[in-house]
């Protein structure tokens, strides 16, 4: 589904955000900024990061229910922790937005996905899971990658929405749970890109070949692609700062996906090593960094 083909006639107009970390300010910067008008209610657990939008027209709830009371209400958290804290905490959308469709963009455990969409059922409310690809920069640009499940009344109906912050919206199933396992199963694949280039830029350093020659090799003329670019890129500059995201987030991710793994009787070696290169960047104090910070375990094991 891309852009050109968003119609008029949208019928939601009154959107709540919940959650504005890394994504969630970006997220909301772009639906007040849509030509569609919509009406924002936003709401944060430290209130001062929600100020700044009231410039651009957003409501400031001091609740979270003050933000379920439209037509949509999305979530942006960042664990599963936070999804029990605010989401789940005394049953708040259960009793609170029961003709509100809940959006949620967090990447958490699938069963906490099931957990929210069996609640969901039971209130008679809409439930989509619509985890995106892309960095804080990609969302402020409008072309996140977004990945919905659920009923597919629901997601044509929130279609447009989705379209102010996304230059692609893929259907990836009926289940919301499914939405999910697509976001775990990348991030893994992103993760297992970060350790390849980190290992292989070792291979080629203790040869006395100058890795950033070989990262224009493989980002530019061989795989050509614009994640190995930004990603390869943030390697091979040492460009670790940290951020939008952090090794810990990523290590959050990949034991998720191990989660998912063990439990759906998936055999992912890879994604167990992957899992050990985290912890032992978080027990280096890397946790903070940048997740492309795992490069320098590759390293330091290397003698480099």
């Amino acid at each position: 589904m891309q852009k050109q083909e968003h119609t008029k006639g949208n019928a939601i107009k009154k959107i709540g955000i919940i959650g504005l970390g890394a994504m969630g300010y970006p997220l909301a910067e772009r639906i007040l900024h849509s030509p569609e008008n919509y009406e924002v209610t936003v709401y944060n657990r430290t209130r001062q990061k929600a100020d700044p939008l009231k410039d651009l027209g957003a409501r400031i709830a001091s609740e979270p229910y003050e933000a379920a009371q439209g037509d949509v209400v999305i979530s942006m958290l960042a664990n599963d922790e936070a999804v029990e804290a605010v989401i789940l905490h005394d049953d708040f959308l259960l009793e609170h937005a029961a003709t509100c469709t809940h959006v949620s963009m967090s990447t958490i455990s699938i069963d906490l996905v099931q957990r929210l969409t069996r609640e969901a059922a039971r209130s008679g409310r809409s439930f989509v899971s619509c985890p995106v690809m892309g960095r804080p920069d990609v969302m402020a640009r409008g072309e996140a990658i977004s990945m919905p499940a659920g009923a597919y009344d629901a997601i044509a109906k929130i279609s447009p929405l989705l379209m102010a912050f996304s230059k692609v919206i893929r259907v990836v199933g009926d289940q919301p749970m499914q939405a999910n396992a697509v976001k775990l199963a990348a991030n893994f694949m992103i993760s297992s890109m970060i350790e390849t280039f980190a290992e292989a830029f070792a291979l080629v350093r203790k040869n006395n070949v100058d890795h950033h020659m070989f990262y224009e090799i493989m980002a530019n003329d061989f795989f050509a692609s614009p994640i190995y670019k930004k990603y390869g890129a943030l390697i091979a500059n040492g460009d670790f700062a940290g951020g939008a995201f952090s090794v810990e987030l990523q290590e959050k991710d990949t034991r998720l996906a191990l989660e998912a793994a063990i439990a759906s009787r998936v055999s992912m070696p890879f994604l167990h090593t992957l899992e050990n290169v985290f912890i032992s960047a978080i027990g280096r104090d890397k946790g903070a960094k940048d997740p492309c910070a795992i490069a320098e375990i590759a390293w330091e094991n290397s003698g480099l």
